[in-house]
């Protein structure tokens, strides 16, 4: 009993890495799926007045002539072929040859750190980096490490953290942080506000402001800490790990 007890749980335990993986980096396997605002164009091979262009509406239908109002919506290119190829037969044309493209497809939206924020029309194969600089390219409060992805999978949002060259899908919203800061005053070569980043040290954190002037009182370095919506003093030792937000002060020595 105990080696099927162990053989069940690596059995779950393996399904729930799989599950995780693929939500991790949908993009990469996800099949492009029809919606509103999709623009398609069907040729029906000898018959003219079947081949058009359509828009899809917003409820995520098309008037089709002889067919009358055709469902679009989540069927790949395929799908929705078979389904028009099976209607038509279905009384109205002998053997028909469907054939269905997107004309232009709808848009994916980029928001915060960038030059350029808004919609912009989806390709294939657009990445996520190829997608930042079609919105004009980061700015200079960008946070380069905190770039989030919001995507509806199935009927889950989910915030996704993905790699420069993840394949981005319709409807995407791609959401660039501010970087966080935290700022040095006192006896430094450079005071000022600099950019955050993780294991930052409050060594570090003055040679990025250039490190101490003759004045420095090295051992008497404070930060002021907002804790719980108060501010707070705090001594700390240079190799103590700084917050975003800090202020680091580096009193003058006075002998």
């Amino acid at each position: 009993m105990t080696v099927l007890r162990h053989l069940i749980i690596l059995f779950f335990t393996v399904m729930l890495v799989c599950e995780a993986g693929a939500i991790e980096i949908p993009g990469q396997r996800d099949i492009y799926r029809i919606g509103p605002n999709d623009v398609i164009r069907i040729q029906v091979f000898g018959e003219e007045e079947l081949s058009l262009e359509r828009k899809i509406e917003g409820d995520g239908k098309i008037d089709y002539p002889l067919l009358g109002t055709v469902p679009a919506e989540g069927k790949t290119v395929q799908e929705l072929q078979q389904y028009l190829t099976s209607r038509l037969a279905s009384g109205y044309l002998r053997s028909p040859k469907v054939s269905i493209s997107i004309v232009r497809h709808r848009n994916f939206y980029v928001s915060g750190e960038v030059k350029t924020p808004g919609g912009f029309p989806y390709e294939e194969g657009l990445t996520l980096q190829k997608a930042i600089a079609m919105s004009g390219g980061l700015t200079e409060k960008s946070d380069k490490t905190e770039i989030r992805v919001n995507r509806v999978i199935g009927l889950v949002a989910a915030s996704l953290r993905l790699d420069p060259d993840a394949l981005i899908m319709p409807d995407d919203l791609i959401v660039v942080s501010q970087a966080q800061k935290f700022y040095v005053n006192g006896e430094v070569r450079k005071p000022g506000d600099y950019p955050y980043e993780k294991g930052l040290t409050v060594h570090k954190a003055i040679t990025m402001a250039g490190g101490f002037t003759e004045k420095a009182s090295k051992g008497s370095t404070k930060v002021l800490r907002s804790v719980n919506g108060q501010e707070e003093t705090i001594e700390m030792p240079l190799d103590s790990l700084t917050h975003p937000g800090d202020i680091i002060v580096v009193p003058q020595r006075f002998f």
